[in-house]
């Protein structure tokens, strides 16, 4: 598979030497020093996939820019889910084939779909209250993760008691219609996502925990496998997880 890579940060490297290693052609890359958003179609090089993992704020003019082309696309840039609607008209409109994620590693995908359905258990058992911690290194940029806020809003959508989020520390008592999310930022930490289930009888833990990089770009990659040749349409990992690829 030709891929053409948008974002050459740890991830982006990380993407590179996984592709190469399963065979895999980078065939263009484009960041900072080579933005894509300067480029045109012809210097993808014929490339089958984008992978991009660029930054938030030029992430919906890449995506802008794929649709409008037709270039099927993964996109690992958070930071642009508020304007979902207005991506999934761009691909409506052009035909487009994208598949996104907040987190690429599968074992979140698979977290996200357990949370789902103990969501839907918490539910009808108000005596079990809920709550999520995530430890990321301490150059992240952005606290609460993108991940936990994703992983909190699946808890939210199947529980008709939480409300909203509390974000971060609590300086009064908690309201008990909220869920709450907090972090910390611990050295070179690559990911830690916890859910904690607690009742006056017992307590309830599930964790994911990053060991490194490749994991995200494994799950990147398998992505792109998946998306290449699919019809057009806005994609996630759970579509991936639903219908498994048939090469």
């Amino acid at each position: 598979m030709n891929i053409a890579l948008v974002g050459t940060g740890n991830m982006g490297q990380a993407v590179r030497t996984l592709a190469m290693e399963q065979g895999h052609a980078i065939v263009a890359r484009f960041d900072a020093s080579r933005p894509l958003l300067q480029a045109d179609l012809d210097e993808l090089h014929g490339a089958h996939i984008v992978i991009d993992f660029s930054l938030p704020e030029v992430a919906l003019s890449h995506i802008e820019r794929y649709c409008k082309w037709g270039q099927p696309a993964v996109i690992g840039t958070t930071g642009w889910y508020d304007e979902v609607s207005k991506v999934q008209t761009w691909v409506n409109k052009h035909d487009a084939t994208l598949l996104y994620a907040p987190n690429f590693s599968i074992g979140v995908a698979l977290m996200t779909q357990v949370l789902g359905q103990l969501a839907t258990l918490l539910n009808e058992l108000p005596d079990f209250d809920v709550a999520l911690h995530e430890i990321h290194h301490t150059q992240k940029v952005d606290s609460p993760s993108g991940t936990a806020l994703h992983l909190a809003q699946v808890l939210l959508d199947g529980m008709a008691r939480k409300t909203h989020l509390d974000i971060e520390r609590q300086a009064t008592r908690i309201d008990p219609a909220a869920l709450h999310v907090s972090s910390s930022r611990l050295g070179s930490v690559f990911g830690e996502h916890i859910v904690s289930v607690d009742s006056p009888f017992d307590q309830l833990t599930l964790t994911h925990r990053a060991k490194n990089r490749d994991g995200f770009a494994y799950g990147a990659l398998k992505a792109a496998e998946w998306l290449h040749g699919r019809p057009p349409g806005l994609y996630t990992l759970h579509d991936m997880l639903a219908e498994p690829s048939d090469t």
